[in-house]
């Protein structure tokens, strides 16, 4: 046992014998306060539990919590304590979901009542949705996707979406069944005329989220679950919408025994359209301007990777000064606990420093960051979730209180468990580097959105330095490893290869042997340790090295085998793209030294690649919307139409994200993905009908009256319910939708532009292509074989 190893003696130079510990510190390094836990100021001991890949957050926290249960019934003098747990935001999360799925259906329905004024319809439509949801969770068990954040965000998107095919099929039916038809034969023919238009505008969406799926790098993670889970939901409700709801309109709706005839297309909209058509330049021109308009709104909207969201909890990073001890970082941390715990809005404040028993290592609960040294630590500041205040604005009172707590660097960490903006410089130079980030941290605090700009490595503090004197070395035979090896010794006890095991059950604990504390911090007795020479003999080390104390760096970083300094600091109701503009546009970041350099790491080259991969997204999309287009219309040109619907849905999402605040991030961007393909749907239904009316011999301009005439209510009604069923996100009521609401923000928006427009820019658009399609197919027809022969000019019975 240690105790056995402590009462070894051993032999002394004047032939008597001492105690070990007279001259060592003996242990396995648990006796040495490495870290300390503390909930409101009391000492804490806990443990984590990590969870495997493929389990369940949710369900890892109930059996935890059920076995604490029964620890608790054995052990009645022991009192568990929940302190913070991360599956509280995933639960609330889900809840959110279940309430959004729940209310949009609803109001998608709503929608559909308040057009078709009929309650069988309504229920035939409103079936579409719950009957599209649970074969879509069958085939997410079956790529092993979870119920999460991301999977849930689809689910929130398409509860609109799955609505839409099947009130287009029972709107044409209804349409019908009004006109004096039977419920069956108008199902029949109502399904048969609108099945391409159907198919084509669940296809498009399906081509835009598919592909997307497989982006690489942090946004692909994003991408990949979201776009296969709208997909299968979308393709799902296509089936439902082609083959469920005709089927229980032919048996369900009621005939209609007063026949009501068409209504006459006049009003507003009819005029607006003839006048477009008729001065179809100047409508283009105004449809540019309102395009070119949308773009210029986008300089004024932030950039960031993800929504900050308002979470339950709140980190606060603790760094201590070189050297300082447990408890000078105890001190800091009750100074922390004093400043927060007496707030109405806190429920408890979790420190932890070092590495502690509470935190079985590096990391901790939530996001925290014990670490392995003493002199970093984090504070979790726990939020009542029924608060008065957010936690920006908790932030904003307590900051001033922090930055007076002395011998300290005390900030605000994101909801991430990081900074909120940093710039990492590299160099070869370290005193150039170190020159250049000092000269960044002082700029930085010139920004006004930056708050607490910091060095993100400790300050420098006094270290031992042994420095060998190569001649006096070289004349005793004394070699640097030899130095070396007695310094690391005395000091950190030698590395675990090297020590001797004590064998307890299956473990087996390294036996350290080193210099007392205070003798470690002693020159004098630093320098009188021993050291071999190539005689035998032995020879101090200061004899053959200078023992000195140095300021040097308390931790050494690299990035890319390059010295690397970090400054970083917080977000003062700011997200990442704006504080980092105006990093860069900063003198020093202007000019920087030779041989420093700046690079991106974390969320920044997250948000870079993201931008990107979103560009390649948009192109592969519309490339693949087209190329569906084609083989479904069979022509080159008419897709053209389509997709010039696209552009018309831009300005919309941009007005909605700059009125409700919200910034360019991931959630808004997979909004402006969808709006691809619901966008090409509204356009899709209008120029289907027109080419069919086309083909059966109907002049061009009336062809495009009589599809804005028959297509314009199923337009209306699915960009309504689509809007309905996303509302609640957008309205970010329930807790923890932040992340959610800017999707959907940009969605209606979108949607609500591209509606009011494309059902008069794009017949316009129409005109224009069907008249250089009609100029160009006799010039390019000579060069096509005909796929019949031409008629033989040869006399009857000439062989």
């Amino acid at each position: 046992t240690l105790e056995a190893l402590r009462d070894l003696t051993i032999p002394t130079g004047q032939g008597g014998y001492v105690k070990l510990t007279d001259v060592a510190q003996v242990g396995d390094g648990s006796s040495e306060v490495r870290g300390f836990a503390r909930y409101n100021g009391r000492p804490v001991v806990g443990f984590q539990v990590m969870k495997t890949r493929d389990s369940s957050d949710v369900a890892v926290e109930d059996a935890a919590t059920a076995a604490l249960a029964k620890l608790q019934a054995k052990t009645p003098g022991v009192k568990f304590v929940r302190i913070f747990s991360s599956v509280d935001e995933t639960r609330s999360s889900f809840e959110a979901t279940q309430h959004v799925l729940l209310e949009g259906m609803i109001l998608a329905a709503l929608v559909v009542f308040i057009f078709l004024r009929d309650w069988r319809s309504t229920m035939i439509t409103a079936l579409a949705m719950p009957v599209s949801l649970i074969p879509t969770f069958l085939v997410m068990k079956y790529f092993g996707f979870s119920l999460n954040v991301v999977t849930l965000l689809a689910l929130t998107l398409v509860v609109g979406i799955l609505v839409d095919d099947a009130i287009v099929e029972i709107e044409n039916i209804e349409k019908r069944v009004a006109r004096g038809l039977r419920p069956y034969e108008a199902a029949m023919q109502g399904a048969d005329a609108i099945g391409l238009a159907v198919v084509a505008t669940t296809m498009a969406i399906v081509v835009v989220f598919t592909p997307v799926s497989f982006m690489a790098g942090m946004a692909g993670q994003f991408f990949r679950e979201f776009g296969l889970t709208v997909s299968v939901a979308v393709l799902f409700s296509l089936v439902v919408a082609r083959l469920l709801t005709p089927l229980m309109a032919a048996y369900l709706l009621k005939a209609s025994h007063k026949p009501t005839p068409r209504k006459p297309f006049t009003g507003f909209y009819r005029n607006a359209l003839e006048w477009a058509l008729d001065h179809r330049i100047l409508a283009s021109i105004g449809g540019g301007i309102m395009f070119v308009g949308s773009l210029m709104l986008v300089p004024l909207l932030p950039t960031g990777f993800q929504p900050a969201g308002d979470p339950d909890y709140i980190y606060v990073k603790l760094q201590g000064p070189p050297g300082a001890t447990a408890s000078d970082m105890e001190d800091v941390a009750a100074r922390v606990n004093t400043i927060f715990q007496g707030k109405p809005d806190v429920r408890g404040v979790f420190a932890q420093v070092g590495s502690t028993a509470a935190t079985g290592g590096p990391g901790g609960f939530g996001g925290g960051f014990g670490g392995s040294d003493l002199r970093d630590g984090t504070v979790t500041i726990v939020l009542d979730e029924h608060r008065t205040i957010t936690g920006d604005a908790l932030r904003d009172r307590t900051l001033a209180d922090l930055r007076l707590i002395p011998d300290a660097r005390v900030s605000f960490l994101s909801s991430q468990g990081g900074a909120g903006i940093q710039q990492v410089l590299t160099g070869d130079d370290p005193v150039a580097l170190l020159a250049a980030s000092l000269e960044l941290e002082k700029e930085m605090r010139t920004i006004r959105i930056i708050t607490d700009p910091r060095p993100d490595v400790p300050p420098t503090g006094p270290e031992v330095v042994i420095r060998p004197r190569t001649a006096d070395a070289a004349r005793l035979g004394v070699t640097v490893d030899s130095i070396a090896q007695a310094a690391r010794v005395a000091t950190v006890g030698d590395i675990d290869a090297n020590v001797a095991k004590l064998a307890s059950g299956e473990r087996r604990i390294p036996i350290r042997i080193r210099l007392p504390q205070e003798a470690r911090a002693d020159l004098a007795q630093i320098k009188a340790l021993r050291v071999p020479t190539a005689g035998g003999a032995l020879t101090t080390i200061d004899s053959v090295a200078d023992v000195f104390f140095q300021a040097g760096p308390a931790r050494i970083e690299r990035l890319n085998r390059k010295r690397q300094q970090t400054i970083q600091g917080g977000l003062n109701g700011s997200v990442q793209g704006p504080a980092y503009k105006e990093i860069q546009a900063l003198p020093i970041m202007q000019h920087l030294p030779p041989g420093v350099t700046k690079a991106e790491t974390g969320q920044l080259q997250a948000m870079q690649e993201l931008f990107a991969s979103f560009g390649m997204a948009i192109f592969a999309g519309v490339s693949m919307i087209y190329g569906v287009l084609v083989l479904l219309f069979r022509s080159f040109f008419k897709p053209a139409v389509i997709l010039s619907a696209l552009p018309l849905s831009v300005g919309g999402a941009f007005a909605g994200l700059l009125l409700f605040n919200l910034s360019l991030s991931v959630p808004s961007l997979i909004g402006f993905l969808m709006l691809l393909g619901l966008a090409a749907k509204n356009s899709i239904l209008l120029v289907e009908y027109a080419i069919e009316r086309e083909r059966e011999g109907m002049p061009q301009r009336e062809a495009l009256l009589e599809a804005c005439r028959e297509r314009v209510r199923p337009i209306i009604m699915t960009t309504m319910a689509m809007a309905a069923g996303m509302l609640p996100t957008a309205l970010a009521l329930e807790k923890g939708a932040q992340f959610r609401q800017p999707m959907a923000v940009a969605v209606i928006g979108g949607l609500l532009t591209s509606t009011l427009l494309s059902l008069v820019l794009v017949p316009v658009v129409y005109e224009f292509v069907d008249d250089f399609e009609n100029w160009l197919k006799p010039k390019l027809g000579r060069f096509i074989t005909s796929r019949e022969a031409p008629p033989s000019t040869q006399p009857a019975g000439h062989t």
